[in-house]
């Protein structure tokens, strides 16, 4: 491990980040995703700032769409309607989740600075797909407005001059202006979906009008044309020989019913519509031209091509596909996050599971502890009181002499007035660790050979007497937490740091099953007790074995007491003190109050 410390480490921090922000992170494998519920982050353990400033950008990303997205809403077959009501609903909660913790704005800003700085975000170009230009504009405008990321406008402006290329200037006009909507016009993610369908309606709508100007100015120029010579000739020939040859001739009669279709039919219907939409007015100009340069824009000599129609370019627009627009920002970043399978860490982030509740077994254990627990609270708090009540202090000045040092005054030693000094009370935090492996529901026997029942009933009975105990001295926040879960990869909270004992009891009917995950457990514990306010906080351990891995344990225990955590061991009918430098044994829960004044000094009070 290169950080010796936990404070930095990355499985605690983003646990702690996710406790922050209300969501549950897990950390372990090599892959980074959430399921809507939950993120989970790769089992990273190097000390690397830039890849952190990443995953804390994408834990902060996706916090957000847990705390304020709809998962459930559908955006049906249109991919840009997907792509786009996405890129707006990142902005909203995004500025949302600013609203509650000020700090995201920088953390998100941060990775997007990274992403410009290695070209992994650049602007769109002319001769991109439409749906791209328009996704990129939407997205990289949205953010530069309003989450305040600043070094995405030079690729805005690089993205509009695309975008007035390839739309329609009325088009971009509007856009704006529907944009501008965010995100104060926008309350949920139903709110950016119809956004969304006005800004494709409105986009649909421009470029059928586009078309129309298109025709109508194509029929105003065909009108305008005048005839090429040789049609003159023709004509003047055909005219002649109409004179000469008389109307029941075939070719002409073909020829005559041509022309006025071409151009009495079709330019008058179109002239017709020229008028209506475009009546002589110089305004429509700059839009034809504009969007000339759309469907030619590489053509800067006199020669032209043949102007596209807008309607095929609409049709390209609505049916792009995933592989036409650019990769959400925050997918890649789940892909900068992979590790290889040689730099996965071993040191799994367990996720802490809600354990089976059997109230009725929950009460009965209390009911058998109440006069235990009490004694042992008693006596923790006979030797807190002993430390924390009045201590005697001699002074020059006092309302109260000490008999016992009047000889001192010939001497010119004035200190002979007794002054009471009052140490501050346990301000303390104490995580307990249970270990309900398989080998706690193994037989054991004394020391005679005679059977004794498992451990256990014992580990449950010792940990609630505990917990009561700590729990009715002040100064004293208690966590515990059972391992393994389900599977080594999680853990049982049994009482989380702030609940009450009475209402947690029904938790203390667990069974002995898996196997001795000690390292994963003490990973939660850790990060448990970092996240209290306590200044001085406690780790202890109850176990029968040994763990999965000793040598991973240790190197975490000796993390935590780098870190301020103490640790403590309690070993069931075992010795483990190779693993704990504090630690005691018990074989039965009347040894525990015995063996506790070994350890109360060292765990309630300050040295």
């Amino acid at each position: 491990m290169k950080n010796r410390t936990l404070h930095n480490a990355f499985p605690i921090v983003a646990a702690a980040i996710g406790n922050r922000f209300g969501v549950k992170v897990s950390v372990g494998g090599d892959q980074a995703y959430t399921d809507g519920k939950s993120i989970q982050l790769p089992a990273y353990e190097g000390d690397d700032a830039e890849y952190q400033d990443v995953a804390w950008g994408l834990l902060a990303h996706e916090a957000a769409h847990i705390r304020y997205s709809d998962f459930t809403l559908r955006f049906g077959h249109s991919v840009l309607r997907r792509r786009l009501c996405n890129a707006i609903e990142d902005v909203r909660i995004e500025h949302e989740l600013a609203k509650d913790f000020p700090g995201t704005r920088l953390t998100i800003r941060t990775v997007i600075e990274k992403m410009i700085a290695k070209g992994d975000f650049v602007a769109s170009r002319i001769d991109e797909h439409p749906a791209n230009i328009l996704y990129s504009y939407v997205l990289k405008s949205l953010r530069a407005r309003v989450l305040g990321q600043s070094a995405l406008r030079p690729l805005v402006e690089q993205t509009e001059i695309a975008l007035k290329a390839t739309f329609p200037i009325g088009a971009v006009t509007l856009l704006k202006g529907l944009l501008s909507e965010v995100p104060e016009g926008l309350h949920s993610e139903p709110d950016c979906l119809h956004l969304t369908d006005r800004i494709l309606t409105m986009i649909e709508q421009e470029f059928e009008q586009q078309r129309q100007r298109n025709q109508a100015r194509l029929s105003a120029d065909d009108e305008t044309t005048p005839p090429k010579p040789d049609e003159t000739d023709q004509d003047a020939e055909s005219a002649d020989s109409n004179d000469t040859e008389g109307p029941d001739s075939e070719d002409d009669t073909e020829s005559d019913e041509r022309l006025p279709n071409d151009t009495d039919d079709e330019s008058s219907s179109e002239s017709d519509g020229n008028d209506a939409l475009n009546p002589a007015d110089p305004d429509n100009e700059p839009t034809t031209h504009s969007n000339s340069a759309l469907y030619t824009p590489q053509c800067d000599d006199e020669e032209t091509t043949e102007i596209r129609d807008p309607i095929d370019v609409l049709e390209t627009l609505l049916s792009a596909g995933d592989g036409d627009i650019e990769q959400d920002i925050f997918e890649s970043l789940k892909s900068a996050l992979s590790l290889a399978a040689e730099n996965v860490s071993e040191l799994l982030m367990p996720s802490g599971l809600e354990p089976p509740m059997d109230e009725q077994a929950g009460a009965i254990l209390l009911h058998k502890l109440q006069n235990e627990s009490g004694k042992i609270r008693a006596a923790l708090q006979g030797l807190v009181q002993s430390q924390t009540l009045n201590r005697s202090q001699h002074a020059c000045r006092g309302r109260r002499l000490d008999g016992k040092l009047l000889h001192r005054l010939p001497l010119g030693d004035t200190k002979v007035f007794q002054r009471k000094q009052t140490k501050p009370a346990p301000n303390t935090a104490i995580h307990l660790l249970l270990d309900k492996s398989e080998s706690m529901g193994y037989q054991v026997t004394d020391s005679q050979g005679q059977p004794i029942g498992s451990r256990m009933p014992i580990a449950l009975e010792a940990t609630l007497a505990l917990a009561l105990a700590f729990e009715g001295i002040p100064g004293v926040n208690l966590g515990v937490t059972a391992f393994p879960g389900h599977h080594d990869d999680s853990v049982f909270r049994l009482i989380e740091h702030g609940q009450r004992v009475n209402a947690r009891t029904g938790a203390f009917s667990l069974t002995a099953t898996g196997s001795t995950p000690m390292t994963e457990a003490i990973w939660f514990g850790a990060a448990s007790l970092l996240r209290c306010r306590e200044p001085r906080k406690v780790l202890m351990v109850m176990t029968d074995g040994q763990p999965n891995d000793t040598l991973s344990t240790l190197e975490l225990l000796q993390r935590c007491r780098d870190s301020g955590i103490e640790t403590v061991g309690v070993g069931l009918g075992l010795d483990v003190s190779h693993l704990f430098p504090v630690a005691i044994t018990i074989n039965d829960l009347s040894e525990l109050r015995a063996q506790l004044f070994k350890l109360s000094r060292s765990v309630l009070l300050a040295a």
